[in-house]
């Protein structure tokens, strides 16, 4: 009987473990590169960016543009509904510009420190927004209705 206890248990303890193990994890070895580290920062340089082609980064419904100029410069972003504008100026250029609709138009001025202007359209999309609006469901409480009544 002990010993047959005994199987029972090692069989349940075997099982249950052996379960939890993601198979992944047994097989995955990590990925290498022979990339040197000046190389792979060079995947990311913002040198490669301009006013004309800016690199930009759709995150839900906002976007992060990002480019260089060859001198400082302000940049300002326009478009029917909000103007956004830096306020130094700079070679790198970042300007983030949120609450987007699924399609949004802009002009890119660039405004160097001599007063020289220049313009570009651009046009960011993002996500359609759903089609209906989701309701969040809620949850009964321990707090029946009449309890409710007397507060």
């Amino acid at each position: 009987m002990r010993n047959s206890f005994f199987k029972v248990l090692l069989f349940i303890l075997f099982f249950s473990t052996s379960i939890h193990i993601p198979v992944q994890a047994a097989t995955t070895s990590p990925t290498t590169s022979n990339l040197s580290a000046d190389a792979f920062v060079d995947m990311f340089d913002i040198d490669d960016y301009t006013a004309a082609n800016p690199y930009i980064v759709v995150s839900g419904h906002s976007a992060s543009i990002t480019f260089t100029t060859d001198q400082p410069a302000k940049i300002s972003l326009h478009n029917d509904v909000t103007t956004i504008k830096t306020k130094d100026y700079v070679q790198d250029q970042e300007i983030t510009v949120s609450l987007l609709q699924e399609t949004n138009t802009f002009v890119l001025t660039v405004t160097t420190e001599s007063g020289a202007t220049t313009t570009h359209s651009i046009t960011i999309k993002t996500a359609a927004k759903p089609k209906h609006k989701v309701m969040p469901k809620f949850a009964e409480t321990s707090i029946t209705s009449p309890r409710r009544s007397h507060y």
